[in-house]
């Protein structure tokens, strides 16, 4: 019997909402402290999510004082009706903020694990769940460092943690397009494919220019309605499929 799952990755900035260059100077004070337009921001990404069976969100602050000590990704599944949630925290600057990754879903989440990615600087994570729908489904969320060689051991480290026999996702914010020779290489290692036909620019919201957010299916997963959503909650577009196992 044949299973499909709507799936949406973003990576929501922490609700700061950067629409255009100049506010990483002007909106500064943003990664520092609360205020109501997050909550705002919030109550729209909750809006948009609440459609999807499975939601994978990164640059999440899980209790930091920029999120006013209170778990954004809590906060988006209270008001997007996702009655199951995984968390990842991956750096925490003391008094200030608390960066991790976050998977919401419809469905029960089984056998979670809270990866460490490598990388000469630390605070990048990857976070894997299995989805409770028939046999189960393994979606794997990340966010990967910048530099091209921590990328390739992060993904190197990931396949280590990925099922063989079952099947799996791997999304997030790669920080690398998906012609990148490393992530086909992972692909390839692990008998998976990119969703990359056609390239779906991602970064900056305003202006997308390259596509740093994937979706990597296993060959026991099918894909289709794959679309980028042109919203400027983030600085990255929300990119969302349709797949079926």
């Amino acid at each position: 019997m044949s299973h499909s799952l709507e799936i949406l990755t973003w990576n929501i900035q922490a609700a700061i909402g950067t629409t255009r260059y100049s506010q990483y100077l002007t909106r500064a004070h943003h990664q520092v402290f609360n205020t109501s337009a997050k909550r705002s921001t919030l109550e729209k990404i909750a809006e948009i999510v609440r459609t999807y069976d499975v939601v994978c969100l990164q640059e999440v602050d899980l209790g930091g004082r920029r999120s006013g000590f209170s778990c954004q990704a809590e906060q988006i599944a209270t008001l997007s009706g996702h009655s199951h949630v995984a968390v990842q925290r991956n750096r925490t600057i003391p008094g200030i903020s608390q960066h991790g990754n976050a998977i919401l879903s419809r469905y029960a989440l089984s056998d979670i694990h809270d990866f460490k990615l490598p990388g000469r600087v630390k605070g990048r994570g990857c976070l894997i769940a299995n989805v409770q729908v028939g046999r189960g489904i393994s979606v794997a969320n990340l966010h990967l460092s910048l530099g091209r060689n921590d990328q390739a051991q992060q993904l190197e480290a990931i396949g280590q943690y990925l099922p063989r026999k079952n099947p799996f996702l791997v999304v997030g914010d790669f920080n690398c397009t998906n012609s990148s020779t490393h992530l086909e290489a992972f692909a390839e290692a692990n008998r998976a494919q990119i969703a990359n036909h056609p390239q779906i620019p991602t970064f900056p919201s305003w202006r997308p220019q390259r596509d740093l957010d994937h979706i990597v299916y296993s060959d026991l997963v099918s894909l289709e309605h794959r679309r980028s959503h042109a919203l400027q909650l983030s600085d990255h577009l929300p990119v969302s499929a349709e797949i079926h196992f």
